[in-house]
């Protein structure tokens, strides 16, 4: 029996187009080098830097961010034909800064606009090109009316949640109702490594070894807030992926956090939370089967993360261009 390709984490490459689907009166600005800047600069004007360490890379073009060549939805299109997926969950390059966006409404201009982009450019080519939405979790309610409109009026599959940036973790109770919202709309959130500042790589001179690190680190920790601050308890039904951080990171996970919980687990700072979580082991969490791992492939211990987890966990992911 024939079985179905899909690709669950790829990339698009912003461009100087996404100025045109900005609100006014910022769109205006793209031409004057007011507060966008010149339409050249668009990826640094719009967002953020990554972490001011992803420089390295453009050294070596030819090796990352596309191979140095212009890629757009056609290019997508024959990927997908050549590597015979059905279809791929796209997210963002530059977008994946979205967390270090530090004023709330321009972060709300920017999720839209995005948004609208991904969906004009992207979406409407094909619905093979299925476009995970950007939310502004910097403002929560506005984050909430992003992701509703973004999976209802634009048939997107969900949202990607930003690794690092944020004010707090991603288990704090102040993005609650972010999960709430998903849970009701039944659709996805990922969280999507990327940036890697503030994580004691700041001072490597060398950039594979802030890769290397930096994605599974920021997962690991993004999955232990949510797990201990109860978000999986509360919210049973949500779905949430962890990507582009390999696979071997969870039984790492498994194993420490079920050493540290065996002798610490009573420990429960300020007793705010006395629910599931601080009762059961950590490592049964990932027999869940709303939570999600992505796997890039060649990766020699992927067997033995699937006989401790299942297979059901891990989403095989191209990570084009």
């Amino acid at each position: 029996m024939q079985q179905n390709l899909i690709d669950a984490d790829g990339h698009v490459l912003e461009d100087e187009t996404l100025l045109d689907f900005l609100e006014e009166p910022y769109r205006s600005c793209k031409t004057e080098g007011g507060i966008i800047g010149p339409v050249r600069n668009v990826l640094g004007n719009v967002f953020p830097t990554l972490d001011f360490l992803h420089l390295a890379t453009f050294k070596r073009s030819g090796r990352a961010f596309g191979g140095g060549k212009r890629v757009g939805p056609d290019q997508w299109m024959e990927f997908l034909d050549v590597a015979k997926f059905e279809y791929a969950f796209l997210y963002p390059t530059v977008g994946l800064a979205m967390g270090n966006i530090v004023h709330p409404d321009w972060a709300c201009v920017v999720a839209r606009a995005y948004n609208n982009w991904l969906h004009e450019r992207y979406m409407k080519r094909s619905p093979r090109l299925k476009g995970m939405a950007l939310i502004p979790m910097q403002d929560v309610a506005e984050a909430v009316n992003e992701l509703r409109r973004a999976v209802k009026d634009l048939g997107m599959p969900g949202a990607m949640l930003p690794s690092r940036g944020l004010a707090f973790d991603l288990g704090h109770r102040t993005y609650w109702p972010i999960y709430a919202e998903a849970e009701k709309l039944g659709c996805a959130l990922a969280v999507h490594g990327g940036c890697h500042h503030g994580m004691g790589l700041d001072t490597f001179e060398t950039f594979v070894p802030i890769h290397g690190l930096g994605h599974p680190l920021s997962l690991i920790i993004a999955f232990s807030g949510m797990v201990y601050h109860g978000v999986f308890d509360q919210f049973p039904k949500l779905r949430v992926g962890f990507l582009e951080g390999g696979a071997a990171w969870a039984t790492f996970w498994m194993d420490r956090m079920d050493r540290s919980h065996h002798y610490f687990g009573e420990l429960n700072l300020r007793s705010r939370y006395k629910g599931p979580s601080m009762q059961r082991k950590p490592s049964e969490y990932l027999n869940n089967p709303n939570i999600f791992i992505g796997c890039e492939g060649g990766e020699a211990g992927l067997d033995y993360q699937v006989k401790r987890a299942g297979n059901f966990h891990f989403l095989f992911a191209s990570d084009f261009p």
